[in-house]
């Protein structure tokens, strides 16, 4: 069946033209041509003056191929992770680790191709409605791209995820710890927390609450960015360390005291990444967005489906004694599912 669906798809894909941002210039033996990616062409010459649906599905494509994203590769991985699999959304997050240098840059071209999908399609992406073959394939884009999202999150979250189920990952847990304060102020009782105050990164002119979360006997700090109207917090996606002056010292490891955790999100002005923004919201409207195209992609649109019964709260109902589920997924979900699958969080239980 998968075999099926990547014909599909690039049968598909040579309908909307998008490969021909891998040929349309092969016979060309420009040097800047050879030496810079295709997709890179594509966002110099359309970035900003981009104004069809056609150039918006270009450069989101582009940012796309940027990310690291192969399509046909990330459907394999979704497949395959079904396969034998306790937790096949986990197997799925494993399968698809960036290096801890493209995480960032990863997670930004993703979020860039998303809006531009959203410039496309807006929120048409759901089961039942009428869409063009065109509207199909951006759904399906955009879907993708959301669900790499929230696997590139994850592993942005943690030590290593493959630790995860076996040895536990002590920056997982931090990180669920963080989020768990972050929602309603409850701190796990294996962690311990404390706010250390506010930072401000001046390239960004973006301010945050800093804390430490203490876990395992290490320690690891959070950025949580406040919304002053609901007086909520949020936990920032943070990729390495940098100082607060200067986004271009970004190192992988704390190599000087003086260093914060560094955003995803470094331009002034530029949409603040959050947990709940690519666990949460990205989870939800990137399986929401595959399941509208399930008639072209049945296989895909049910192991998507299985990703979210697997996260979300199971629970009874009262009158008939049956189990339901809620396959919309919440903070609470995210942060009890990561708990769960996290061995050092079990060992602690």
């Amino acid at each position: 069946m998968i075999k099926n669906i990547l014909f599909i798809l690039l049968i598909s894909l040579s309908i909307t033209g998008c490969y021909d941002l891998e040929n349309r210039d092969s016979t060309n033996d420009n040097t800047q041509t050879q030496e810079v990616p295709e997709y890179q062409l594509v966002i110099s010459s359309l970035e900003g003056v981009a104004s069809t649906p056609e150039e918006y599905f270009e450069l989101a494509d582009a940012y796309m191929q940027r990310s690291g994203l192969v399509l046909s590769d990330v459907i394999q991985d979704i497949s395959d992770s079904t396969k034998d699999a306790q937790s096949p959304f986990l197997a799925f997050v494993k399968s698809v680790q960036p290096s801890s240098q493209e995480e960032a840059t990863s997670l930004q071209d993703l979020d860039k191709a998303t809006d531009y999908h959203m410039l496309i399609i807006g929120d048409r992406c759901e089961e039942g409605v009428d869409l063009t073959e065109f509207e199909k394939e951006v759904c399906l884009y955009k879907g993708l791209a959301q669900t790499m999202e929230v696997a590139n999150t994850i592993n942005a979250m943690s030590d290593d995820i493959s630790q995860v189920n076996t040895n536990g990952d002590a920056k997982l847990q931090a990180s669920s710890c963080a989020m768990q304060y972050a929602f309603n102020n409850i701190v796990e009782k294996y962690c311990s927390i404390s706010e250390v105050g506010e930072v401000t990164f001046e390239e960004s002119n973006a301010t945050y609450d800093k804390i430490a979360v203490y876990t395992e006997g290490r320690e690891y700090e959070y950025l949580l960015l406040k919304d002053d109207r609901t007086h909520t917090r949020e936990v920032v996606v943070t990729d390495g360390y940098c100082s607060s002056d200067n986004f271009e010292t970004r190192e992988s490891t704390l190599r000087d005291a003086s260093y914060l955790p560094c955003p995803v999100s470094m331009e002034d002005g530029e949409k603040q990444i959050t947990a709940n923004d690519n666990l949460v919201d990205s989870l939800n409207e990137g399986t929401e967005a595959i399941l509208a195209v399930s008639d072209n992609y049945t296989e895909l649109a049910t192991t998507v489906k299985e990703f979210r019964i697997e996260i979300s709260t199971v629970g009874q109902d009262g009158q008939t004694g049956e189990t339901i589920v809620d396959t919309t997924i919440d903070m609470q979900d995210m942060i009890e599912y990561l708990n769960e699958q996290n061995q050092l969080t079990n060992n602690l239980h």
